[in-house]
């Protein structure tokens, strides 16, 4: 596909429900083709940012007898400051739209901002006291808040099998802390309980981002795009994160740590291009494949990142954890198999984006950015 063929046409208006634009009707051999690169490109970068992720904040520079990168916004400010720049490029170069948004106030863009830079800081802060697997598999548990949130600011109403699948996750997900982590849920004093607290604070502000974007959509229907929610929600998030590296007096530590440790140069450089890069084919594989498709894609994903980090940093899963994890994955399933029923899962032609708010809370659930 072309480069352009990778933003998606309804990404900024929701389709009116009467009109009615032919597609073309790819070939089985194409639509293969084409979901095996998005499969492969998903798998590669999002993996690829875990693995970088744990090496910048739970190793050392230079290795083994170095120090430790601990100025976690910086990393979120990085992190934010190029998703800054993909998002205008998208907004206002490619698309061509206007730097203002009519009707729409910025500063409530702002409340899911603040939420998304703080949900940001809590999963990385949270890699010092937990491992890298049970943080990813922590964030399976995503669905339990998300409801809870969606029932708080919009009053949304869920499937009874949902709420079923949340306590299966929720029980595994006990199994493998309580294992492979050791975590003693009696105590609140030990490290592994923090990262739990960190994760669960995780949890809860990213469920609220979410939420608050989707009642922003529904809120203003006619003039609020995607693009527009993306640019100014990192706009907001990029100047707080500096804001509050320069409060902390940490910006400065932070360029001097950067500066003297050559390694890390590559690997701010990767982990943001994949950052970039997992975000286009995010909205690539919406249009083309659909929610579904997407979903499983991240759920092979998710298992692929813990198997990795398993290899490359020997963290040990116990026959506990293991059944932990399965339990997590069954849920997860069970679930994506719940939602595929009634429609045909790979489509030969690319479908239609759906409203603004599903496309979000596609993004939401599946993306931990």
């Amino acid at each position: 596909p072309s480069p352009r063929s990778f933003i998606p046409k309804s990404i900024n208006h929701s389709p009116s429900p009467t009109s009615q634009t032919p597609t073309q009707v790819d070939s089985p051999q194409i639509v293969f083709k084409r979901l095996c690169l998005c499969t492969f490109g998903l798998i590669t970068t999002f993996v690829t940012w875990g693995v970088l992720q744990e090496r910048m904040l739970t190793r050392r520079y230079p290795r083994q007898t170095g120090e430790k990168f601990s100025y976690v916004y910086f990393l979120v400010f990085s992190n934010r400051l190029w998703s800054l720049c993909f998002s205008g490029f998208i907004n206002f170069w490619w698309l061509r739209r206007k730097p203002w948004v009519e009707g729409v106030n910025l500063m409530e863009i702002s409340y899911s901002a603040v939420s998304n830079l703080l949900s940001s800081w809590c999963q990385y802060e949270a890699l010092k006291y937990v491992s890298f697997p049970c943080q990813t598999l922590f964030k399976s548990f995503k669905l339990l808040p998300v409801m809870v949130m969606g029932k708080l600011l919009r009053n949304s109403s869920y499937e009874t099998y949902e709420y079923a699948v949340s306590v299966v996750v929720g029980l595994g997900l006990t199994l493998f802390l309580h294992s492979s982590e050791d975590v003693d849920f009696g105590s609140f004093g030990d490290r592994q309980t923090a990262g739990v607290v960190l994760l669960g604070l995780f949890l809860t502000f990213d469920s609220f981002t979410g939420q608050w974007q989707s009642l922003m959509f529904s809120k203003h229907r006619k003039n609020l795009a995607v693009t527009d929610m993306l640019f100014y929600s990192n706009l907001f998030s990029t100047v707080l994160s500096l804001i509050t590296l320069v409060h902390e007096d940490e910006l400065d530590k932070a360029l001097e740590f950067v500066f003297e440790h050559q390694e890390i140069h590559l690997h701010f450089f990767l982990f943001s291009v994949c950052s970039t890069i997992g975000q286009l084919i995010i909205f690539y594989t919406i249009r083309e494949f659909g929610a579904v498709v997407f979903a499983i894609i991240m759920t092979i994903r998710v298992l692929m990142s813990i198997v990795v980090s398993c290899i490359i940093y020997s963290h040990p899963i116990t026959f506990t954890g293991a059944l932990g994890l399965l339990f997590v994955m069954s849920g997860v399933g069970y679930r994506i198999g719940k939602k595929a029923q009634g429609g045909q899962l790979i489509k030969f032609q690319s479908l239609e984006m759906g409203t603004r708010t599903q496309v979000l809370q596609s993004w939401h659930e599946n993306l931990d950015m």
